[in-house]
């Protein structure tokens, strides 16, 4: 049980975001090259506007008592800070897009994250879906589609697709979710992932303009 729990908090998907960056930025030979430059505000932006303020956010909803605890364990507890997730992140777009541009595969993997909270919120309006599994099924999808495109992130695949089966027998052991619940998280984050950033370039440019609009708005 303890062993769950510590891999639920380690592996959690306010995490991944961070983490994927780092994995790309640093094992991607063309990232590392390209970005050379630009790694330190893109930690922080990625840090601020992914991991800080969302955090931030679900201390303040635990001090006001609108969520039981940090693992939010109903699916009405999860809608409110998934909603303001959402909304840092598309605030927070439109700085990583100055830097990103450079290359469009890596604005891909920032603008699909969104995209698939924005899914996961429409959800766990009706159902309980892992959003553990949903982050770390994200970051796979990144690796394995830029791993297509550049090579290099192998070995980090099998490590991750590793991980996913251990968070996948921490999340059931600690009766948090449904077996269904976790495996449509994983392969929903991982190959919307995927699919996007191989696939829908074109897509994610008219969306990027778009959420550049309503970033300029908030």
């Amino acid at each position: 049980m303890r062993i769950s729990r510590f891999l639920s908090y380690i592996l959690h998907p306010i995490f991944m975001p961070l983490l994927a960056l780092y994995i790309i930025l640093n094992y991607i030979d063309f990232f590392t090259i390209l970005f050379f430059s630009y790694t330190k505000p893109l930690y922080l932006i990625v840090s601020v506007f992914t991991l800080v303020l969302p955090l931030i956010f679900v201390l303040i909803s635990l001090k006001f008592n609108t969520i039981s605890s940090l693992e939010m364990s109903t699916k009405e507890e999860r809608n409110r800070p998934l909603f303001y997730t959402i909304i840092i992140m598309i605030i927070g777009f439109s700085p990583f897009k100055n830097i990103s541009q450079l290359s469009p595969y890596l604005t891909s993997v920032y603008l699909t994250s969104i995209i698939i909270l924005v899914i996961a919120f429409l959800i766990t309006k009706k159902w309980k879906i892992s959003l553990h599994m949903l982050g770390i099924g994200g970051a796979t999808g990144s690796f394995i589609a830029l791993n297509i495109i550049f090579g290099g992130l192998y070995y980090w695949i099998i490590l991750f697709l590793f991980l996913s089966g251990l968070l996948a027998f921490s999340r059931l052991s600690l009766n948090a979710h449904t077996k269904d619940q976790v495996y449509t998280g994983f392969f929903l984050g991982c190959l919307l992932q995927t699919f996007f950033i191989l696939y829908f370039n074109s897509t994610i440019s008219t969306i990027s303009i778009f959420l550049s609009s309503i970033a300029s708005l908030l």
